[in-house]
C-alpha cells in the first residue's frame, strides 16, 4: 500500500526513505513492475451557452505494456553501523497513446508519449549512531527524454475558419532532452521499542531546464501555400513535485507489522511548462511575410497531493531454511489535475489503490510477488 516508511527494511528504501537501507544489509535488489493501463476520454463541448453541449466520440487510450525496472545493490565497506547504496528505477507512468486520426478528439491535448524514457539513479548513505536510530541521505537525478505529439488549431486571428476544420490543424513533435536534472532526499527512522516505530523523508524538487527539437507540420490550407519553417531547436523548462513522507508503524508480534503513513506532494510547483523557441520562424506565410514563433506558456494548473496509507505484513517459517510472507495494502490518493486542466495529457483523479502481494524467502533470497489495481 506504499506505507514502507517507518518500517522500510530491504533496498526498496531508496524511494521511499533512504534511513532503511542500513536496515537492509549488504544485497542486491532486481525487480520489474508492469503497468497496464486504459481509458476512455469523452469530450464535451459547449459552443452556445443557451445550447446542447456536443458530445464527441469516445477516445480510447491505452498504453504500452513497458516493464519497469528496478536495480539496487548495498555495500558497508567493512565500516560498522554504515550502508551505502547504489540503485536506478524508472518512474511508475504509463507512455499513453490515443486515436492519431485527423478527427481525433482528443487530438489538440495528445496524440501519443511513444518514445519518452525516463529513469531515476542515485547514490545514498544510511548511519545507524544509536540501536533505535537511523539516518539517510541520498544525492539523485532524473535522466532521459520526454516525447510528445500533439495538434494545435493554425487558424489566425485574421481569418475566419471553421472551430476544428483538421485542414488548419498543424501537428507537432516534441523531443525533450537529455534530462538530467538533479535533486535529493534524507529519511530517519526511529524505534523507541520493538512495538513501535517511526520514520519519515523529505526529497527536494525537480527541476527540469533543457534543450528540445520541435518538428512541426504546417496546416494543409490554401492559406499556408508556400509556407515553410525555419528552425527546430527550443528550451523547455518546468518542475517536479517535493515529497514529504511521514509513518508509524506497529508490531504487535515480531513479524506482524502494520503502518499507517501519509504523504504530501508539492504538485502546485508544477503550474506551467516553458517552451521557448530558439529562432524559430515561418515563412512565406499570405499577408504576413515572416513570423517569428515566440515563447509558449502551457498552462498546468498543478494542485497539491495527500495520500494516506495503510499497509500489513506478516511472515512465518515453513520450514527450518524457507518462510513465508503475506502483505496487503491500501492507499486513497487525491488528484493533481484540477478538473479545469484534467485531459488525456493529465490523466489524473482522486483515487484508491489495493494490493496484495506474497514474499518466499530461502536461505538469503527473498522472492516477492505483488498485484495492485487503481
Amino acid at each position: 500500500g506504499g506505507a514502507f516508511f517507518a518500517g522500510a527494511d530491504d533496498l526498496h528504501a531508496l524511494w521511499y526513505t533512504p534511513a532503511g537501507v542500513v536496515r537492509a544489509g549488504r544485497g542486491l535488489l532486481l525487480a520489474g513492475s508492469l503497468v497496464n493501463f486504459g481509458n476512455t476520454d469523452v469530450r464535451d463541448a459547449l459552443p452556445d451557452p443557451n445550447g446542447e453541449p456536443i458530445r464527441f466520440r469516445p477516445a480510447e487510450g491505452s498504453g504500452q505494456p513497458l516493464m519497469i525496472p528496478t536495480l539496487a545493490v548495498s555495500h558497508n565497506f567493512g565500516l560498522r553501523d554504515w550502508m551505502f547504496a547504489a540503485g536506478v528505477f524508472a518512474p511508475y507512468a504509463a507512455i499513453t497513446s490515443y486515436d492519431d486520426s485527423a478527427l481525433a478528439p482528443q487530438r489538440y491535448s495528445l496524440i501519443t508519449l511513444n518514445g519518452s524514457l525516463l529513469a531515476v539513479g542515485g547514490l545514498y548513505a544510511a548511519w545507524r549512531p544509536h540501536p533505535t536510530l537511523s539516518v539517510g541521505a541520498g544525492v539523485l537525478a532524473l535522466t532521459g527524454s520526454f516525447v510528445a505529439r500533439l495538434a494545435f488549431s493554425g487558424c489566425p486571428a485574421t481569418v475566419t475558419c471553421t472551430p476544428e476544420d483538421p485542414d488548419w490543424d498543424s501537428v507537432a513533435q516534441l523531443n525533450a532532452g537529455p534530462i538530467v536534472a538533479p535533486t535529493a532526499t534524507a529519511g530517519v527512522q526511529y524505534r523507541p521499542h520493538p512495538m513501535i516505530a517511526f520514520g519519515a523523508s523529505f526529497q527536494l524538487p525537480i527541476r527540469v531546464d533543457t534543450g528540445a527539437d520541435l518538428a512541426v507540420r504546417l496546416p494543409s490550407a490554401p492559406f499556408y501555400n508556400g509556407a515553410q519553417i525555419q528552425g527546430s531547436r527550443a528550451d523547455v523548462g518546468f518542475s517536479f513535485a517535493p515529497i514529504a513522507r511521514l509513518g508509524v508503524e506497529f508490531s504487535p508480534l515480531p513479524r506482524t507489522h502494520v503502518e499507517l503513513a501519509a504523504v504530501w506532494e508539492g504538485w502546485s510547483v508544477h503550474d506551467r511548462i516553458d517552451l521557448t523557441p530558439r529562432d524559430i520562424r515561418i515563412t512565406g506565410v499570405r499577408g504576413v511575410g515572416t513570423y517569428d514563433v515566440g515563447p509558449v506558456v502551457i498552462g498546468r494548473g498543478f494542485r497539491d497531493v495527500w495520500s494516506l496509507r495503510l499497509g500489513a505484513e506478516h511472515e512465518t517459517n515453513l520450514s527450518a531454511t524457507m518462510r513465508l510472507g503475506a502483505r496487503v495494502g491500501l492507499q486513497y490518493e487525491t488528484s493533481a489535475a484540477a478538473p479545469a486542466y484534467t485531459n488525456v495529457m493529465t490523466m489524473d483523479a482522486d483515487k484508491f489503490v489495493a494490493s496484495l502481494g506474497a514474499s518466499l524467502g530461502f536461505g538469503r533470497w527473498h522472492v516477492d510477488a505483488v498485484f495492485a489495481y487503481m
